[in-house]
């Protein structure tokens, strides 16, 4: 099974999120482990790296495909949880060197293709990918039709030269999505404001580089027991506009161009001393940004500036970072981690021209008007750390771990920079449709506590594999039991708002800003898989999110509400020839009453406090000799209305509202390899 993380959207960092690309495409031969007995440092950081709570971003790089699920992407339905791709796994993962897939989906009469080759020797490995997707409008569970749609290709090549004890591994992706079709946006009161709620442009270009190259050895020197060595590319560039796809007249024509490059790098050794495991290393980042909105309301011009998202954003972060391992005893370990990081920020552009309506000024200006400083530079010195506790149990059937640490974010070029001004005053909306950054914004300081732990039943091996003699239903002692927490305390969050002349803000004007406030998040994950017989699986997984404002005393924006996903599988052999499996998942999402919806006294980012719902998913799947299969599936089987309260957005907008998911879809994967 594949979940969402319990932070949500606020997880996924453009560029960063790619940063496992390499391992996810190439196996490599080393890992975190040592070349002699003792402790073991782990494979991922220990101080995780933030990233903007609730941030909009493009469809996600990878997967390429998943198929486990219905085919394409789907924004509207961002399930927690989706079932694992069962008797299809064998087809995809065998060793013949071609695979093709192909899918349909009713959901906007959704197709997607996909080839991919590899070729292996005992020291070298290449693989290609490609995929195809093209979606369009789709109707919800009452028939209304939605307005959606993409046409998307993406293209991944990987090398590898594996000998003994190293790895060289070259990742490249390229990724492009046209013709994305949002909902369109009207006019609105929410709370007696007037705003414009939905989307105001579509992006109709999407296009993305990612390259990654790594290099790891395990060397023998001194106390030296391996050293790794990264670079790592990503490149972005947007077109989002309101007349190409959606019916717009010439005066109130606009575009956006956004783009971004971002070079990054790592190096690290790890060694070994005083009967310690070490690992000490140097990263840096350097995102350079560009933006400029042309055209608006009354404009009447493609040319003219009126904008800019990001003006001449320049964000260079260095770092040092260091983790020590030690057992305490066999079955319980220590890990410590800490990290530095110096931040230097500008904006190269802050000082050109900008104009719309009755507005004439600078990103300057606008970010004066609002905070009282023109200042654009920013420096920063932030310092994390971490503590981890490890315990085993029962032949290391159970485990358990506490970390507790302060992590640093820095504000990314969005929350800084970002300048859109609008005409005050010339209509209902006026200054309510400006969205204004903020350079001065202090970075955000978690103190965070995650405690979680597991035990597998005596019989357990994986989901939907059960061995002999391990009891049946209720007596199987095949089962897993998984339970994660995490309690977050920030200073100085940095929350989307709008202003209202709170402290530290000039204008109670409704523009949205971003601010520094404090707040408490919190969530709870409880997962319980169980093979009843060798026939008969079944999985629960229950996820909670809690949030506040604490600063004022309201609830946080982007906290998906308590959700529950049942699973239920049969799966048996066919004959001889090959396997096959039918279930179904009961999906329950409770109401969210906790919402930042007021855009008077809050933020109004959130759409609306969503009803709860429940949706029932049915799917089969069969396969022959592991080398073809083929899935079929009805999502939303009794064609009900509704709407996720946090959906996947695409685009930066202030006040996105809430979109229909699909209604009954029926739909059909085939796979097959040669």
């Amino acid at each position: 099974m594949i979940t969402r993380p319990l932070l949500g959207r606020g997880s996924f960092k453009f560029g960063a999120a790619l940063a496992g690309l390499a391992s996810a495409a190439v196996a490599s031969p080393t890992s975190a482990q040592s070349n002699t007995a003792g402790p073991t440092l782990p494979a991922e950081r220990l101080v995780p790296a933030f990233s903007q709570h609730d941030k909009p971003s493009p469809y996600p790089v990878l997967p390429m495909f998943w198929l486990g699920s219905a085919p394409g992407e789907m924004p509207y339905r961002q399930d927690h949880v989706r079932p694992e791709p069962g008797v299809l796994g064998p087809v995809l993962d065998s060793a013949r060197p071609f695979r093709f897939g192909a899918g349909y989906s009713g959901a906007g009469d959704s197709k997607e293709m996909f080839a991919q080759g590899v070729r292996r020797t005992a020291n070298h490995m290449m693989m290609g990918t490609v995929g195809v997707e093209t979606a369009g409008g789709y109707d919800d569970g009452d028939g209304n039709r939605i307005r959606f749609g993409y046409d998307r290709h993406t293209e991944q090549l990987v090398f590898g030269y594996l000998p003994a004890g190293r790895a060289l591994k070259a990742v490249m992706v390229h990724d492009r999505i046209d013709d994305a079709v949002l909902p369109l946006a009207a006019p609105t009161v929410q709370n007696g404001v007037a705003l414009i709620g939905g989307y105001g442009a579509d992006p109709v270009k999407t296009e993305r580089y990612v390259a990654k190259l790594s290099y790891e050895d395990k060397v023998t020197f001194a106390a030296a027991d391996q050293v790794r060595v990264e670079l790592g590319y990503v490149g972005l560039d947007r077109v989002a506009n309101n007349f190409a796809l959606r019916p717009t007249p010439a005066p109130n024509r606009m575009k956006g161009t956004p783009s971004a490059d971002i070079l990054s790098g790592t190096a690290s050794v790890d060694f070994r001393a005083a009967g310690l495991a070490h690992r000490l290393g140097v990263d840096a980042k350097r995102t350079a940004q560009d933006g400029e909105r042309l055209g608006g309301p009354g404009v009447n011009s493609l040319t003219t500036v009126t904008g800019r998202q990001y003006p001449g954003v320049r964000l260079l972060e260095t770092g040092l970072f260091g983790e020590t391992a030690h057992d305490l005893s066999a079955d319980r370990h220590l890990t410590v981690g800490w990290r530095y990081d110096y931040v230097d920020a500008s904006a190269g552009k802050a000082d050109e021209a900008m104009r719309i309506g009755n507005f004439s000024g600078t990103p300057r200006d606008l970010y004066r008007l609002y905070s009282g400083s023109g200042e654009t530079d920013a420096r920063e010195h932030n310092l994390s750390a971490r503590l981890k506790f490890e315990q085993e149990f029962l032949d290391d059937r159970a485990r358990a771990f506490a970390a507790v640490g302060r992590i640093m974010r820095t504000a990314d070029p969005t929350e800084r920079y970002f300048a859109l001004p609008s005409t005050a005053g010339a209509s209902p909306v006026g200054t309510a449709s400006r969205q204004v950054g903020n350079p001065g914004l202090d970075p955000e300081a978690h103190y965070r506590l995650d405690i979680g732990g597991g035990i597998d039943g005596p019989g357990w091996v994986e989901w939907g594999h059960k061995g002999p003699g391990e009891g049946r239903w209720l007596t199987s002692d095949a089962w897993r039991l998984a339970v994660t927490g995490h309690v977050d305390r920030v200073i100085d969050f940095i929350s989307r708002d709008r202003a209202h002349g709170q402290a530290g803000v000039l204008q109670s004007d409704n523009a949205f800003i971003w601010r520094n406030v404090d707040a408490l998040l919190a969530g709870l994950e409880v997962d319980v898989q169980w093979n009843l017989t060798r026939n008969w699986s079944t999985r629960l997984n229950l996820a909670y999110q809690w949030g506040e404002n604490t600063s004022d005393g309201r609830p946080l924006y982007g906290i998906n509400p308590l959700e529950a996903n049942w699973i239920v599988d049969y799966h048996d052999m066919l004959g001889t020839e090959g396997t096959w499996h039918v279930g179904g998942k009961l999906r329950a999402v409770a109401r969210q009453g906790r919402a930042d919806n007021d855009p008077s006294r809050g933020s109004g980012y959130d759409p609306a406090e969503t009803a709860g719902y429940a949706v029932l998913d049915l799917f089969a799947a069969a396969q022959l000799r592991d080398r073809i299969g083929v899935r079929v599936g009805i999502d939303n089987l009794l064609d009900k209305r509704y709407s996720d309260h946090n959906p996947h957005t695409s685009t930066d907008e202030p006040n996105p509202s809430p979109v229909s998911a699909p209604g009954r879809t029926f739909y059909l994967r085939t796979v097959a390899n040669f």
